[in-house]
């Protein structure tokens, strides 16, 4: 990205001069408003300030249900603020982002959205660094796959169309990075907690989809809507509370040996994506319905006679506890990566659906390489296990995952095609997300991309096999 840079600011003023950076932003397109001085004696300051302008417009190739949104626009607007303040050894990132999405031929407008994203305070000294803040965090080696990358919860209410750090979301933490001769300690402290975004029900990408809307307005008995109908999800009250045992922190002691970057993880959080549990036993049945809603399931549901709280089911996020290593090295002319991970407690189903919770191994492999008439590869191998196993919902006892990147550029990199891919060994389903894109002189991209999935409909991507769709995408960049 290109930057814009405030040259040299002083001013005694500090709280006023952040007024008048957000004032300028909401100007950005405005000509004349850069490259101005204002000088005072004690403090310095260097303002530098990217941003961009996406949008986007889906078209899905199926027209699968009446609930669906065939065409939509889906518009998102960022400006990132870094102001060094030179005189106090501090950094102050501040960014904004406004959100749009619109129904094509249709009068309803959803979700306009003006979030404050990242915005901390750090603090930097010779032998340390200090922030605190909403931030983000990456941890890990390998990309657009979730091994140790956990402290940061991701929005997932358009599943996986955009990339894992786009999807991210700040949290506030503190963040404490201690410099030692020949390694670093980082250290995180989250006193509240966060989950990550997922929809369950009434929307495209929800993991019921629209299931709920299909039974209500569907051809069938009173008492099978009234039953469907009154199913309820319920966070935990505990996790709403801002008290000291919902904090989470983690710690990362990274360093070189010989030629690899390595590192060791000690995580104890919140697992950020929920897991539903019952309430009664009753709600084992409302599970198997909700996971195959088959006529049988259903009548077998309505049958039970179930209460209010029978129907209703629980967003359970446990304390996790996370042991993880990383490495990162060269192999003659190819670039390796790995990441592994011993997950203490983590939440599945059973069989019958009753919640459980086991302990977990993942691992991944990657490796990547560019050759000579620049092609650019990335390959990844993930091999998870769980521990003391019985046979649980969808998850198996030891499951494989493949995901590559291909990326090939022409006209001197002005066109550029990317192929991303994963598909699940294991479980035999699959998603292809092919990109072709257009770079001009002025910042301005164009792009024309799709996804496919693939698989079983109780799988990641087979949730998703009616969802196959196009979009063209315009992106500025300032």
């Amino acid at each position: 990205m290109r930057y814009l840079h405030c040259a040299i600011w002083k001013g005694n003023n500090f709280l006023a001069g952040l007024v008048v950076i957000l004032i300028l932003n909401a100007g950005i397109f405005l000509p004349g408003l850069y490259g101005y001085t204002i000088k005072d004696k004690d403090l310095n300051l260097v303002w530098t300030r990217r941003g961009y302008l996406k949008t986007r417009v889906y078209q899905d190739a199926k027209d699968d249900t009446p609930f669906e949104k065939q065409e939509d626009i889906d518009a998102r607007f960022r400006i990132d603020n870094r102001i060094e303040l030179k005189n106090l050894d501090a950094l102050l990132e501040i960014n904004l982002e406004a959100r749009g999405e619109a129904l094509i031929n249709e009068k309803t407008n959803k979700d306009a959205d003006f979030l404050l994203k990242e915005a901390y305070l750090e603090i930097k000294k010779p032998g340390y660094t200090f922030s605190f803040g909403r931030q983000t965090i990456t941890w890990g080696k390998l990309d657009d796959v979730v091994i140790l990358d956990r402290i940061s919860p991701q929005e997932y209410n358009r599943f996986i169309l955009y990339d894992k750090q786009e999807r991210k979301l700040p949290e506030l933490m503190l963040k404490f990075d201690y410099f030692l001769d020949n390694c670093q300690l980082e250290g995180v402290f989250l006193p509240l907690f966060k989950a990550s975004k997922l929809k369950f029900f009434g929307s495209d990408w929800a993991v019921y989809d629209h299931l709920i809307e299909s039974i209500q307005y569907g051809d069938y008995s009173g008492l099978v809507k009234n039953t469907i109908g009154r199913i309820k999800l319920e966070e935990k009250d505990r996790l709403k509370e801002n008290t000291a045992k919902n904090a989470q922190f983690g710690l990362r002691l990274s360093g070189r040996l010989k030629d690899v970057d390595c590192g060791i993880y000690y995580m104890n959080i919140y697992q950020d994506m929920p897991t539903l549990r019952e309430k009664t036993p009753v709600g084992n049945a409302v599970k198997r319905f909700l996971n195959h809603p088959t006529d049988e399931n259903l009548a077998s549901l309505v049958g039970l006679n179930p209460t209010d709280e029978d129907l209703t089911l629980i967003e359970e996020h446990p304390r996790v506890q996370v042991i993880g290593v990383d490495g990162e090295g060269v192999l003659g002319n190819f670039g390796a990566r790995g990441e592994a991970g011993l997950f203490l407690g983590q939440p599945y189903l059973r069989g019958d659906f009753s919640y459980v919770r086991k302990n977990s191994v993942s691992m991944g492999l990657g490796i990547d390489h560019t050759t000579s008439n620049n092609i650019y590869f990335n390959l990844q191998v993930i091999q998870s296990f769980i521990l003391n196993y019985e046979p649980l919902f969808p998850d198996e006892e030891y499951t494989q995952q493949i995901t590559s990147t291909l990326t090939k550029d022409f006209l001197n990199g002005s066109l550029i095609f990317k192929l991303k891919d994963s598909y699940n060994l294991s479980y035999n389903d699959w998603m292809i997300n092919p990109k072709i894109t257009y770079k001009f002189n002025n910042g301005l991209e164009a792009s024309l991309a799709g996804f496919i999935f693939e698989g079983g409909i109780t799988t990641l991507f087979g949730r998703y096999t009616n969802k196959d769709l196009i979009y063209l995408e315009v992106e500025y960049k300032f």
